[in-house]
């Protein structure tokens, strides 16, 4: 655990960059090996995204197992998952099991889903009503809290395998529209956002705070986090690679990108400097998406800069 007022760290596994830039030998195993690296290398979480056809990656919840198994302190978490497309009791067990497996570590974080006809064509595929992806996606959080709880099973059954978590993982909200902020005040664990800027970041959390003041919260109960797409090195190789990840990942330019999710790239110097300014915003845990094929040169990089980042 890091002391009050500190700021920890994650690194979201290269799920989808694994089948992106690799895509006959996107083995999920290198994304165990990852974990554990980050463990040993100090980082405080890692993280995994979600999507079927859309964006093709290995399913989170199983990685995380995986993950489990072979961890040991790291915290695991969904970045973010489609809670809207799935089975309440079913992602209820799922999570319970990574949540039993990890003693404890999961923070299952999930999203409504962006808009677009690629993942609308994922909602299809399992039957999951895209247009009303933010009212089911509260449906689905709110019956597996009940099935963590033990409240309301038909057999009076207590679900298997119980969560060591008391009450169940640790919920996360992933979203910026008003309805998300809202949501993410009255009803979750933390907030998540991808933030393109950190002035927006700041205005966004004020209003997340002022919803959990008026739903009876402890505004400060609640971890204020971001994600945030990174590239370090010399500066033309590093914007090079990264509006080639933001091509290749989204099908849009970086520019576009920007507008919409916090993503840099730059010096050491630079990129420290544009996370600082999150943390001074009030952010309480950043994961790092690295936004290139080399996963392990960005990430000693990355590692270099966190020790004053954390002070």
């Amino acid at each position: 655990m890091t002391s009050p007022g500190s700021v920890t760290f994650g690194l979201l596994l290269p799920s989808r960059e694994l089948a992106m830039y690799s895509p006959h030998d996107g083995d999920p195993r290198r994304l165990v090996e990852w974990a554990v690296r980050a463990e040993e290398l100090g980082f405080d979480a890692v993280w995994i995204g979600d999507s079927l056809l859309a964006k093709p990656r290995a399913e989170p919840l199983s990685v995380l197992a995986a993950v489990a198994a072979a961890t040991e302190r790291i915290d695991l978490g969904t970045a973010v998952l489609l809670a809207s497309m799935r089975s309440a009791t079913q992602l209820a067990q799922q999570a319970a099991t990574v949540d039993a497996l990890s003693g404890g570590r999961l923070i299952l974080g999930v999203g409504a889903g962006p808009p677009g006809a690629e993942v609308n064509a994922d909602f299809d595929l399992v039957g999951a009503d895209f247009n009303r992806r933010g009212t089911r996606m509260m449906e689905v959080v709110h019956r597996a809290r009940e099935l963590w709880r033990a409240e309301e099973t038909p057999s009076r059954q207590r679900l298997q395998p119980v969560c060591v978590s008391d009450g169940g993982p640790r919920t996360w909200l992933g979203g910026s529209g008003p309805r998300g902020l809202e949501r993410a005040g009255q009803h979750f664990d933390g907030w998540f956002p991808t933030a393109p800027v950190a002035e927006t970041f700041a205005e966004q959390l004020a209003t997340v705070r002022s919803h959990a003041a008026d739903a009876g919260r402890d505004p400060a109960s609640i971890t204020a986090a971001a994600y945030l797409t990174v590239n370090i090195g010399e500066p033309a190789t590093a914007a090079a690679e990264v509006a080639e990840h933001s091509k290749l990942y989204y099908g849009v330019e970086i520019e576009v990108l920007r507008r919409i999710m916090g993503t840099t790239s730059g010096t050491p110097a630079e990129i420290a400097a544009w996370l600082q300014s999150y943390i001074d915003a009030g952010c309480e845990h950043i994961c790092i998406r690295l936004a290139s094929p080399d996963v392990d040169t960005q990430l000693d990089r990355l590692v270099e800069l966190l020790p004053e980042l954390r002070q």
